[in-house]
């Protein structure tokens, strides 16, 4: 048997999602009730389904062909053939447990490559079109109005945490970040009398601390932006919400994509600041740009010729 050739790298393969049944699983509380049943019963045997023709699946479902082909549409299939295909891959690939959902033991460096940018540039791609616009809107309210901006989170979202206090300090914001569950609860105190905002970020939205942590803020009339996964303990203690569902399945896998995800999502809300508070946040920044330009090399240095100094050396 001839062995199919590798999917190509382009723009609209970058976008196709690797994992159908993870795909289905985010897409289902979207679906049409029809379309839903027909993801019902993937979701519960695979297998079955791989076995079954449209007619076939169409029957179980008791739905009609149509609504089996346009359920494929939907999870971003080109049919009923391009999805059995991806469904048989999907099947076939276990992942590699506490890595990636993606990749498998025996991939090259190569394969690695390409599922792990083909998969971020899906997810990504999903995010943007689901996000709650409104949810956006009223975060960067809350976020351009505060006098100072706590940013946490714990693991893999301490990293997105930090870079939003990083993002919001070069606007000219009072902004700081921790991990630390007892720090952030000593300096969540201060924020009630300082008109302050806490940016919570969690991938699951159910690490205890970070809730208790939200629904003590609350308590005090502290707003709570959450960065975290929809209807979610995280997401109900928040004053807004932007939610996300994970990409990876957070027990057995890795966050890669959603913490791409929630960066992304932290550039999204800094620049709405940035917009909203005008030319003063400009003026700043150009500001911060400027004592940065002098902690590295000219453009032009040439290497081995005293291009390592330093541009504010004398």
């Amino acid at each position: 048997m001839t062995p199919r050739p590798p999917r190509p790298i382009g723009p609209d393969a970058m976008l196709t999602p690797l994992n159908i049944l993870d795909h289905i699983r985010q897409r289902r509380p979207e679906l049409k009730r029809s379309e839903g049943q027909v993801a019902d019963m993937v979701l519960v045997d695979p297998q079955r389904v791989l076995g079954q023709s449209v007619t076939a699946l169409a029957r179980t479902a008791q739905v009609s062909e149509a609504t089996v082909v346009r359920f494929c549409r939907s999870v971003g299939c080109g049919g009923f053939p391009d999805f059995k295909l991806r469904l048989a891959e999907c099947q076939a690939r276990g992942g590699t447990p506490f890595v990636s959902q993606d990749v498998e033991p025996d991939d090259d460096l190569s394969a690695v490559t390409r599922k792990i940018f083909s998969s971020a540039a899906a997810a990504l791609n999903d995010s943007a079109g689901r996000l709650d616009a409104q949810a956006v809107a009223r975060a960067v309210d809350l976020l351009s109005g505060a006098s100072s901006v706590l940013c946490t989170g714990m693991g893999a979202s301490a990293s997105v945490a930090a870079d939003a206090a990083h993002k919001l300090l070069r606007l000219g914001m009072t902004a700081q970040s921790s991990a630390d569950p007892m720090l952030v609860e000593m300096l969540a105190v201060n924020l009630g009398s300082q008109r302050g905002v806490l940016l919570a970020v969690s991938n699951t939205g159910r690490t205890l601390a970070m809730i208790t942590l939200a629904e003590a803020a609350r308590a005090q009339g502290v707003p709570v932006v959450a960065i975290t996964a929809p209807e979610s303990p995280l997401a109900a203690a928040a004053t807004v919400a932007i939610g996300t569902a994970p990409v990876e399945d957070a027990e057995v896998y890795t966050p890669m994509a959603s913490r791409l995800i929630h960066l992304a999502i932290v550039d999204v809300l800094s620049t709405g600041v940035a917009l909203r508070l005008g030319t003063a946040a400009g003026r700043h920044l150009a500001r911060v740009k400027t004592v940065l330009a002098t902690t590295r090399t000219a453009r032009d240095a040439a290497p081995g010729k005293g291009g390592a100094r330093r541009r504010n050396r004398p």
